[in-house]
């Protein structure tokens, strides 16, 4: 393990203003990057049990009865029991299960003769749900670690998918072609004005909103950059203080292990921040949400240049479900709703809104508060970027995800929604384009949320739920998403989940002519919706992806050559050798097993549909 002192970096403290990638390898110790509220975060719960055992509490006195004996006893065995013998992820989740599956019928025993249809699929999808979990992680386990498996995503990703991950692998070029970056770049200036500045001259319709082509593009791009965080870097900056405060007689000291954990959580951001440059954006870790390697938050801003204006923006984007990631699954899995009126309103699916926002059921065991990062992450961007760009105007604030991130990026966005004084005065709330968004919250979830949408008449902020022809993730979980069902529903019902926002259905070609087909929540008035492409930028004729050229990332181009085929295969698994020896490249022959229904969740099919979009609109002259 590397070993670092502060001694070492003290001259990074006297230009605090330099740009974060002047010197990127050491850009975690710039006291003006966001990252460092990513990195208090990170610290504070080892920290506090760190400083714990350095200062022990003052000596108390022993018991000295019988019944004092009992008391600490009991207070013993309390302690051990709720800090170091909390049950498992999988085992959290199949009691939280159970639990509200029992509950459900304690309170309301009527609901079999009342509600027989959401008693059946309560008394049905859970128990199976949670066995076909269980038989997921065993299998996933075995693969993955006894089958070679984690080895094999990750030679396959570095010989054949640009050493991206599961979610990229197969289209490298959406994030690396200089048709993405050309997009973006022409994008930017636009995030960057205000809601007014956007309107049409002479409108004043409060009914009237803008769906922007160019913005979803750059949206769907930025939400699939995302997922190229290493995680085992942050998994590795954990293990590192977790062993530090195991060992009696460390050999480094704690400043030197807390600086090392910053160095791994800096490095695991690199692939992001390498690529994110090259579109005018610099990028930066907040918060881990309440996991480890799974979900996370991270901001974009733009990169200040004398060589084109561009206004202060920050998008907030949130990462997706990484397949090989069991922890994702069981928050995706979490069908049960809790009461969200402390931070939202209505109800809302349990896992994503505990992954969020701190509750009750945190205290003691989890100190951290995602929803507090962000928003103290935010507030010190847009100050560091009105003074970088010497303006006073409210920094324009976007939000982004794709599947389980777009997910929190609802949550988000309805915070903001009740209560946008959370960032404003710096910050002004734009709207989301979020990609694949499952339903987040019950009926009274979307009813409020389209009252908060319209209060005041005046405000244009809009969350874009775009759907790619047949993806399945937008369809569930299960839902009414009704209102006059919704008005009848118990507030227990197992259906009773409603989608929130303005949907936008990329259709299939061969059933609708027009690419796009934008429609209401079932609780969202109807609005009048333009759809326009504010970027100059056009690619080339008759193309729905990102072009190639001679400095692309060519798929053959990566692949390895023919006098080396066979040293390759020494690298993979004995079972999987076989087969490797057959193919060019296996990334396409394996995702084309994925069904047309998972495959239309893909960030690149969105894109492609969205490129066609773009130029249907723009031959049509609508815009």
């Amino acid at each position: 393990m590397m070993k670092h002192s502060l001694i070492d970096y003290i001259f990074k403290e006297e230009h605090p203003d330099s740009d974060i990638t002047t010197d990127d390898d050491h850009g975690f110790l710039n006291v003006n990057n966001c990252s460092q509220q990513h990195f208090t975060e990170l610290l504070s719960q080892s920290k506090d049990s760190h400083l714990m055992n350095l200062h022990p509490r003052p000596g108390m006195p022993k018991p000295q009865t019988l019944v004092e004996y009992i008391i600490y006893l009991v207070h013993y065995i309390q302690q051990k029991t709720s800090n170091k013998y909390r049950p498992s992820g999988y085992w959290r989740y199949a009691i939280g299960v159970y639990k509200n599956l029992f509950l459900v019928f304690y309170f309301n025993w009527f609901a079999i003769f009342t509600s027989p249809l959401s008693s059946m699929a309560f008394i049905l999808v859970y128990p199976t749900l949670s066995s076909a979990l269980f038989a997921f992680e065993i299998g996933l386990k075995i693969f993955m670690d006894y089958l070679g498996g984690a080895k094999l995503v990750e030679r396959i990703s570095q010989d054949y998918g640009h050493s991206f991950s599961i979610i990229n692998w197969g289209a490298p070029q959406l994030l690396l072609s200089p048709d993405t970056r050309r997009l973006i770049q022409t994008t930017l200036p636009v995030l960057g004005k205000t809601a007014d500045a956007t309107q049409m001259k002479g409108d004043v319709d409060h009914r009237h909103r803008t769906f922007d082509i160019s913005i979803a593009e750059t949206m769907t791009v930025l939400s699939s950059l995302i997922y190229e965080r290493q995680d085992k870097k942050v998994t590795k900056a954990f293990k590192a203080l977790s062993d530090f405060n195991k060992t009696q007689q460390p050999k480094q000291t704690y400043e030197q292990i807390e600086l090392e954990m910053k160095r791994l959580v800096w490095e695991s951001e690199k692939p992001i921040r390498k690529i994110a440059r090259t579109y005018g954006l610099h990028f930066a870790g907040v918060t881990e949400l309440k996991s480890l390697g799974g979900p996370f938050c991270g901001l974009y801003w733009p990169v200040h240049s004398d060589d084109y204006a561009v206004d202060p923006f920050i998008i907030v984007s949130f990462k997706g479900t990484t397949p090989q990631n069991y922890s994702e699954f069981l928050v995706d899995a979490t069908l049960q709703r809790t009461d969200a009126r402390a931070y939202l309103f209505g109800s809302a699916h349990e896992g994503f809104y505990d992954s969020l926002f701190p509750t009750s059921i945190d205290s003691g065991t989890d100190s951290r508060d995602p929803y507090y990062a962000i928003q103290s992450a935010i507030e010190e961007k847009a100050r560091q970027l009105q003074a970088k760009f010497k303006t006073r105007k409210p920094v324009q604030i976007w939000v982004s995800g794709h599947s389980l991130g777009a997910s929190l990026g609802v949550l988000l966005f309805a915070r903001w929604l009740k209560c946008p004084q959370d960032i404003e005065p710096l910050c002004e709330l734009r709207d989301a384009y979020l990609i694949g968004t499952p339903a987040v919250g019950d009926n009274d979830f979307a009813s409020i949320f389209a009252s908060h949408s319209n209060t005041p008449l005046t405000r244009s902020s809009t969350l874009w739920r775009i759907i790619n022809k047949s993806d399945v993730i937008c369809r569930i979980p299960p839902g009414y998403n009704n209102r006059t069902v919704g008005h009848y529903v118990p507030t227990t019902d197992f259906f009773n989940y409603s989608h929130v926002g303005h949907a936008v259905q990329i259709t299939h070609p061969m059933l609708n002519p027009e690419p796009l087909e934008i429609y209401p929540s079932s609780y969202q008035p109807n609005l009048n919706v333009d759809i326009v492409v504010s970027s100059p930028y056009s690619p080339p004729p008759s193309s729905h992806h990102p072009q190639k050229t001679s400095t692309d990332p060519d798929p053959t181009s990566m692949l390895p050559l023919a006098s080396s085929k066979q040293d390759l295969t020494a690298n993979y698994p004995w079972w999987f050798r076989p087969f490797l020896r057959r193919v060019i490249n296996p990334i396409p022959f394996i995702e084309s097993f994925y069904p047309f229904f998972l495959r239309d969740h893909i960030p690149i099919h969105y894109f492609e549909g969205l490129e066609r979009a773009r130029g249907y609109y723009k031959k049509e002259k609508h815009v």
